[in-house]
């Protein structure tokens, strides 16, 4: 590893992308990579040691005006990350990230599908395929790279669950295995498209030759069908996602069970979802109704 006092922002980023290759997702490298190239591109091929706190604020001050302060809170953290290693590598003594504070985006309701705009979704969906991909993400809440990186031996029919693993292709996003239960609709449709398969291949969804399908392609061709619905137009594939946790809430499961449903590393992200909670907590409090008689003391 060059520990030059004089390493540029475009040799440091040659080296980290490489190292982030082998062991970040091809998502996040894409992310690392942008975040790299836009911050060149704002402050220069600098040595890493110029990098200061004016360089960093200067930064994010010019993508929140040229895009949107969560541009600016995604760079941030893939840069810090970024630099975080390169204090490893004993390339620099400190991260100067650490002294400036990460963007805080103002707080947006997850978009969900209604029932209704869900039918109206599937109705525009001339593909078999696609259908299932969409009801199997809407039932299960995994991520559209979870579900297009999906085997058949990871669906555990005989216990009923769906397992999330690293493998030598696929990354999870917190790199941590887990499980995911299926409902008896999701069972069923699982083990029928498992029994009534016609092209072999060791995914669950695949493309005609039996290969991986793309994420990009599959975004698009669902925004497509959003439009063709006639519904929220903002509303996209991992809209199906924030479905499944924003009516499981409504329905009265626990936060924590949520959050380990969706995989989240920390409570943190899973509380996106708090603002639906009045209305189940309603139900809580009211299991006080009746318990003491305390009619005469608020009606004299």
């Amino acid at each position: 590893m060059n520990k030059s006092t004089q390493l540029t922002l475009e040799e440091f980023k040659s080296e980290f992308l490489e190292y982030s290759a082998g062991v970040h997702s091809r998502k996040t490298l894409r992310t690392h990579r942008t975040a790299f190239r836009e911050f060149i591109r704002v402050e220069g091929n600098k040595p890493l040691q110029c990098i200061g706190i004016r360089e960093i604020e200067h930064f994010l001050s010019k993508k929140k005006q040229e895009a949107s302060e969560w541009s600016a809170r995604k760079y941030y953290g893939s840069l810090a990350s970024a630099f975080e290693k390169a204090v490893h590598w004993e390339i620099i003594k400190e991260n100067p990230f650490r002294k400036v504070k990460k963007p805080k985006p103002p707080e947006v309701m997850p978009l969900f599908f209604s029932e209704q705009e869900f039918e109206s979704l599937l109705s525009k969906v001339p593909n078999k395929d696609f259908k299932e991909l969409c009801i199997t993400a809407l039932f299960s809440g995994l991520r559209l790279a979870e579900l297009l990186n999906l085997r058949w031996p990871d669906l555990d029919f005989a216990t009923k669950v769906i397992q999330i693993k690293n493998s030598e292709t696929f990354t999870t996003k917190s790199r941590k295995n887990r499980i995911v239960p299926m409902s008896e609709d999701l069972f069923n449709l699982l083990k029928e498209r498992k029994e009534n398969v016609k092209t072999e291949s060791a995914y669950v969804f695949h493309n005609r030759k039996g290969k991986p399908l793309k994420e990009q392609t599959i975004s698009q061709q669902f925004k497509k069908y959003v439009i063709s619905a006639k519904i929220n137009d903002k509303l996209h594939f991992h809209s199906l996602r924030h479905s499944f946790a924003t009516h499981l809430v409504k329905k009265g499961v626990p936060l924590f069970a949520i959050q380990k449903l969706l995989g989240h590393s920390t409570s943190k992200t899973t509380e996106i979802y708090s603002h639906l909670l009045p209305q189940q907590l309603h139900r809580e409090v009211n299991i006080l109704a009746g318990l003491f008689n305390l009619k005469d003391n608020y009606t004299n």
